[in-house]
């Protein structure tokens, strides 16, 4: 709200675990797995997949979005 009327939108995106070198290297495979088969959508995250709402949320389309979280997680957390 405090920025609202100088026209500065905040809104944030929340990724879940996400096929990265340093994800790979910092954690077990099974850890990928066991995240994956609590997901809606049970599948490997990719960087693509945070990216993309990212773009979006610098373009126009998103120009009445503020105070929301995007959570870009297969569904990991549902709200």
């Amino acid at each position: 709200m405090a920025h609202g009327p100088d026209g500065i939108a905040v809104t944030c995106v929340a990724p879940g675990l996400t096929d990265t070198p340093a994800a790979r290297a910092g954690l077990p495979a099974a850890a990928f797995d066991a995240v994956r088969a609590r997901q809606a959508l049970p599948r490997t995250l990719r960087p693509d997949d945070g990216a993309a709402p990212v773009a979006f949320l610098a373009s126009d389309g998103a120009a009445a979005l503020t105070g929301q979280v995007l959570c870009t997680d297969g569904g990991l957390v549902m709200r």
